[in-house]
């Protein structure tokens, strides 16, 4: 498994959107739909503003930038792969940090409505990640809104603020079944034989 700072959040926000899309077609389902959308699109948000805080410096995206500091000097003398492995105890900045740092440190301007349809969300993440949640289903439409919105702003958000954005989006959650590999094996090997024997045309 591999996934870079950008491909960790392009995968998450395009985890989210296709869950957000199987909400108009459910009768049964949403509960389960919703709740990955809510997480998978916090998730994405936060890693896509570290992106942006690492763009202009990695240790911003640091709780405690000396001692995220003290462990890069400490890497450089080890053939540990991250900072991660040299101090398992470095923290990341929360989404609410990480938006607060790119607004006064990066000097980024990020509209009041997008702040607080992501701090709506990332309350509703913090119950589901910590605790329950029970909404009734006006609550529930109201949440649903409150993604659509935050998912639609962030995007073109980072789209603005992030180099190839879409691009990562595209080729995020790409599959590649076992069916699939052996059907296109079996297809290669049919064109093979058809080759060696002079059967395909090329004109």
């Amino acid at each position: 498994m591999e996934f870079t700072l950008v491909q960790n959040g392009a995968d998450s926000i395009k985890k989210a959107h296709l869950c957000i899309q199987n909400l108009d077609d459910l009768i049964e389902g949403i509960d389960h739909n919703l709740k990955d959308a809510i997480i998978f699109l916090n998730h994405g948000i936060e890693i896509l503003f570290k992106v942006m805080l690492a763009k202009r410096s990695t240790a911003l995206m640091f709780t405690n930038i000396k001692d995220y500091q003290k462990a890069k000097e400490n890497l450089k003398k080890s053939n540990k792969k991250d900072v991660f492995e040299i101090d398992p105890n470095l923290q990341t900045v929360s989404l609410k940090e990480a938006l607060t740092r790119i607004e006064y440190l990066c000097d980024v301007e990020i509209e009041e409505s997008m702040k607080s349809a992501i701090f709506e969300l990332n309350m509703i993440r913090n119950k589901l990640m910590h605790f329950s949640i029970n909404l009734e289903w006006d609550e529930a439409e109201k949440l649903i809104f409150t993604l659509q919105f935050c998912y639609t702003v962030v995007c073109n958000f980072f789209e603005s603020h992030i180099e190839n954005f879409n691009s990562y989006i595209d080729s995020a959650r790409y599959e590649y079944t076992v069916e699939e590999y052996y059907n296109d094996e079996r297809v290669a090997e049919e064109m093979y034989e058809e080759d060696r024997f002079g059967l395909l045309d090329y004109d």
